[in-house]
């Protein structure tokens, strides 16, 4: 069934599931095990690491990674027995959680909210503000603009609606400003270029290429912890199902310990790190990748188990947004597990 629902997946999404084959198939010589993700991207970095680091493969895992469109997918995979785990945002575990959906958040993938909030340098010098005024009058300076959004609803709008509501006396972002479904980084970038758009929110490296070609700057950075309540917020994770961790918890903390070899040697040698994981998104430009790696870094979990806290500053978020979900943190975490694996892995 679980080879079926790989198999699926790859006939339909094609080239972008190029992350699921990128290790060699003599290498292919373990316990089958499949993780299925949302995206092609540095959200998973810590995954691509310990895949292309053979971190997996010492754990005695045939990882399979497979990509599939939406948050909601990857649960649902998960859910049907047809995946193993999955990497997805932290909204999507507590919605599941919420519904009562039998999930556990086993791992944090990213400490950070990621994104990074850049606009056209003519508007903020007009603006006459830079990511050295104080956080207030960064916020205040997106009023009358228009700010692109991947879709309305989607996380950039969700934080120009935190943004507004805390550091702008409550105002409703959408009463203020133009929010602008443009959709991926490309058309971001050239709508920015051509004036369609002044501001916007993405994961690295898109900011860091729009300051590379000239005609940006870096306005707000999360990552950098220029927002400091939500600093630490638990913003990407590794979930599985209960029945997986009852069932099968020596092949999920065989997984947990690659991954946080993988989270060692990111800590201790980014760019080493980075040299695994980049057959992974090898269709992006070595100089842009290499921007990509460094900004990501400081988001990187540092510990293997998950933050309560850093669920709690991320629920905070999502609740400035409209989004009101139900957790009960303790039972919802796989800590326990964790930790014992990461003990196994020192004796």
């Amino acid at each position: 069934m679980r080879g079926t629902f790989i198999k699926h997946c790859l006939a339909v999404l094609g080239i972008s599931l190029a992350v699921a084959t990128v290790a060699p198939a003599a290498e292919a010589q373990g316990r089958k095990f499949s993780i299925v993700i949302g995206s092609t991207s540095f959200a998973f970095f810590p995954i691509y690491v310990a895949h292309g680091s053979g971190f997996f493969k010492d754990e005695g895992l045939d990882v399979d990674i497979v990509n599939v469109p939406a948050n909601a997918t990857p649960v649902a995979a998960i859910l049907s027995g047809n995946a193993d785990i999955a990497g997805l945002g932290t909204q999507a575990a507590f919605s599941a959680l919420d519904k009562g959906q039998p999930l556990r958040i086993v791992m944090p993938i990213m400490n950070e909210y990621t994104s990074t909030i850049f606009a056209h340098k003519d508007v903020l010098k007009q603006k006459g503000v830079s990511r050295q005024s104080p956080l207030k009058d960064r916020v205040e300076a997106m009023r009358g603009l228009k700010l692109a959004s991947t879709a309305i609803g989607a996380g950039p709008h969700l934080m120009y609606k935190y943004l507004f509501a805390k550091y702008a006396n409550g105002t409703d972002v959408d009463k203020v400003a133009e929010v602008v479904p443009i959709g991926n980084a490309g058309e971001t970038l050239a709508g920015m270029q051509r004036g369609i758009v002044h501001v916007s929110a993405f994961s690295p490296p898109v900011a860091e290429k729009a300051v590379a070609d000239g005609f940006a700057e870096i306005l707000i950075d999360f990552i950098g912890g220029d927002v400091p309540e939500i600093k630490g917020s638990v913003y990407i994770i590794l979930a599985a199902t209960e029945e997986k961790l009852k069932r099968d918890p020596e092949g999920v903390r065989a997984f947990i310990r690659a991954m946080h070899r993988a989270n060692q040697l990111a800590k201790t040698d980014l760019m080493k790190a980075g040299e695994a994981a980049q057959p992974f998104m090898r269709n992006m430009q070595s100089d842009l990748y290499g921007l990509g790696v460094k900004a990501i870094g400081p988001a990187l979990p540092t510990e293997p188990t998950v933050s309560v806290d850093g669920l709690k500053r991320f629920m905070s978020l999502l609740e400035v947004g409209g989004y009101k979900y139900k957790v009960d943190y303790e039972k919802a975490i796989a800590n326990d597990l964790v930790k014992q694996a990461i003990a196994e892995a020192k004796k």
